[in-house]
């Protein structure tokens, strides 16, 4: 991020890569880039879904709070409680209850309450 030497304000690029230059938002002053390379980064937009794939070999001890919950996966008997870990996240608006995160320590299944 560049800023203005006259004025102090931010610097926004303006025109195309031959002719480039750098102009300021406050004072409208012009500077050139002449020399400078200027570097374009983009973010990649997070998948909320990569959040869900959170067990494999290499997980360390977790923090997280345990409960006792019949898994669907891997529970043949309805009344068989398998220890599960479990979070809450924010995944609707924020006047709606948060989402809650059931992961079964013994198949690694990940599902979902909400309320």
């Amino acid at each position: 991020m560049e800023f203005c030497d006259e004025c102090g304000g931010m610097l926004v690029s303006t025109g195309d890569e031959e002719n480039a230059s750098m102009k300021c938002r406050n004072c409208g002053e012009a500077q050139s880039v002449d020399g400078e390379e200027m570097k374009v980064t983009e973010e990649k937009e997070e998948d909320p879904m990569d959040r869900l794939n959170v067990s494999s070999e290499e997980d360390q001890e977790t923090t997280r709070p345990t409960t006792m919950r019949e898994c669907p996966s891997c529970s043949e008997n309805k009344q068989d409680e398998k220890e599960h870990e479990w979070w809450m996240e924010q995944t609707r608006a924020s006047d709606e209850p948060a989402t809650r995160f059931y992961e079964c320590t013994e198949c690694g299944n990940v599902h979902k309450e909400y309320d």
